[in-house]
């Protein structure tokens, strides 16, 4: 006999697990979250660090949970999650002093709805802007934001709370963009390289190009990252979506959802880890936990990645050819650009600096102030060559040229630092976990913030030993130890390359939330549509789960206009 009965139970505390459950919950299931480690959230956490008094994001940082759906619907403003939006938003300061300055195209002018409101003034100035590298910069930057304004944003947000089934055969809302876009078209087929190419004339905005899809999606130039990150790394670049900073940190999109989810009736439980999903003639029944104890369920969801996922039902549960298909993303890859590989993609030193005070940068007076900074030297063919992606992961780490993007979210929320003090979150690209043994990944604290600092000094001169007062770089040996789902040690899980997305992820047998047994389905970032906090997955998950069973509950849609019509986008 099972110990406890539930409607519905997830494997996995995740931000996927805390938005799918408030939707089951309220649909009228009764739902239970199980979660190995001591916090749930999975990504969407925050830590007391490098030191008492400092908050730190050790995974998700670059957040607009607002645009999701569930922020309305449950209003978790209410609860807790809270935005505020920085004045300035995408930055680069190359070391001769140029720089791009960016403020959001579309910006933000509710703080309450996060209601946007293009802004003509803006663009014009990111146009000039980069203009002053090229004239075909600025010609192309001019085109990008009339394609997004008047097609792709509204596509992107479409297709983001949208999967396989609501597609049909025809092809899906970004797809769909290439009937009549050629030169798109084009651009979807390329790699990140020959992207850059492309578009921009100088070195500048090729260099800008490449190091922004590493944000926002692990990929180097020798890689295809598909028409997904093709229009979401645009806008980033462009600084066409406006920053957003959660108050509080990361975790309290977690706080928040977890308030609202316990409102409605649902529980979760901590240091519960699920050991096996329970199947019984091809239908999922329930859970084990590690201890022993079995829950029945009528309803299983995984918040893990695909291969946990199919290791709790059993390789006897699985279909030969999927289980050896979703295998090989577990293998370490022959070289750098193995496809069949799946999680190496996103691998970084990631780190707080607790600093007496702010950067002082001497090329302007406010860029301490931007959310999204990057700072370093133009080094198209460095990146083209793929000699920066083959230093690092031979070596470790870059020791030619250091691109970092650096975050000051204390300038916006001063719930981050005690009074006094100053934060920056930096990020750098790394090898995968097992490049190194734990040792010499603990070794990197010192060696990795010393490099920074003498890096940034050439920036920003106040930015030395003397001003530094702790630092915590989280690695991807942190990362492999804190979430087991990110098994390479990157904070995106699997892979998410031109050939993992949309329908084609996780793979296509499996594209529709849908596992091999009955009643058991998937809603992590492993699904469509992907990595980064606020994505689509559970969301989609959730209605594809409310068709199968009948429910007559239906989540709210949210699109976020301003005076040109458009959906938003998520983070990364």
């Amino acid at each position: 006999m099972p110990d406890k009965k539930y409607d519905a139970v997830i494997v996995g505390g995740g931000h996927h697990a805390t938005i799918i459950g408030c939707y089951l919950q309220k649909a009228g299931l009764k739902t239970a979250m199980f979660e190995r480690w001591h916090e749930m959230g999975g990504g969407a956490c925050g830590e007391e660090l490098p030191l008492p008094g400092f908050i730190m994001n050790p995974c998700a940082q670059w957040t607009r949970f607002y645009s999701h759906p569930i922020y309305d619907e449950f209003k978790l403003r209410d609860y807790g999650l809270v935005y505020t939006f920085p004045e300035y938003n995408e930055a680069w300061v190359f070391p001769n002093g140029r720089y791009i300055l960016g403020k959001a195209v579309y910006a933000v002018t509710d703080h309450l709805t996060g209601k946007q409101e293009y802004s003509e003034k803006n663009a014009k100035d990111l146009i000039e802007q980069f203009g002053q590298f090229d004239k075909r910069d600025a010609e192309v930057t001019e085109w990008v934001m009339e394609r997004y304004d008047a097609k792709w944003k509204t596509a992107f947000g479409k297709f983001r709370f949208s999967g396989p089934e609501d597609w049909g055969d025809g092809p899906d809302q970004l797809n769909a963009l290439l009937a009549d876009d050629p030169r798109l078209a084009k651009l979807a087929d390329m790699t990140i390289g020959e992207q850059a190419v492309e578009l921009f004339k100088s070195p500048e905005m090729q260099t800008f190009y490449m190091r922004c899809h590493m944000t926002s999606t692990g990929l180097y130039p020798a890689q295809k990252c598909g028409l997904m990150w093709l229009v979401h790394v645009l806008g980033l670049m462009m600084s066409l979506e406006p920053a957003a900073v959660a108050i509080g940190g990361t975790h309290s999109i977690s706080h928040a959802l977890l308030r609202a989810f316990q409102d409605v009736g649902g529980e979760f439980f901590v240091m519960h880890e699920v050991e096996k999903v329970l199947v019984e003639n091809g239908t999922a029944k329930g859970i084990r936990l590690s201890n022993g104890t079995e829950i029945a369920a009528d309803l299983v969801v995984s918040d893990l990645n695909i291969n946990q996922t199919l290791d709790m039902i059993g390789k006897e549960n699985v279909p030969g050819d999927i289980w050896d298909s979703v295998a090989k993303y577990r293998k370490k890859p022959t070289e750098m650009n193995d496809l069949d590989s799946g999680y190496e993609r996103t691998t970084v030193f990631w780190g707080a600096l607790a600093m007496m005070e702010p950067p002082k940068f001497t090329c302007h007076k406010d860029m301490h102030l931007v959310p999204r900074l990057y700072f370093g030297p133009e080094c198209a063919e460095y990146l083209l060559s793929n000699q920066y992606q083959k230093e690092i992961w031979e070596t470790g780490m870059a020791s030619k040229v250091m691109l970092a993007i650096a975050s000051a979210d204390h300038a916006y929320d001063k719930t981050r630092t005690p009074p006094g003090r100053y934060t920056n979150m930096i990020e750098e690209y790394c090898a995968p976990w097992w490049f190194w043994p734990e040792r010499k990944w603990l070794s990197m604290n010192k060696i990795v913030s010393q490099r920074w600092l003498k890096e940034w000094e050439k920036y920003a001169p106040n930015m030395n030993m003397d001003n530094l007062i702790e630092a915590y770089i989280t690695t991807p040996d942190h990362v492999v130890n804190r979430n087991t789902c990110d098994e390479g040690g990157g904070w995106g899980g699997l892979d998410c390359d031109g050939h993992r997305w949309g329908r084609a992820r996780p793979i296509m047998e499996l594209n529709n939330y849908q596992m091999p047994v009955k009643n058991y389905y998937l809603c992590s970032s492993t699904a469509h549509s992907g990595h980064g906090i606020g994505r689509g997955s559970s969301y989609n998950c959730f209605r594809k789960i409310a068709k199968d069973l009948g429910l007559s509950y239906q989540p709210a849609g949210r699109s976020m206009v301003g005076s040109k019509d458009a959906q938003m986008q998520g983070a990364r």
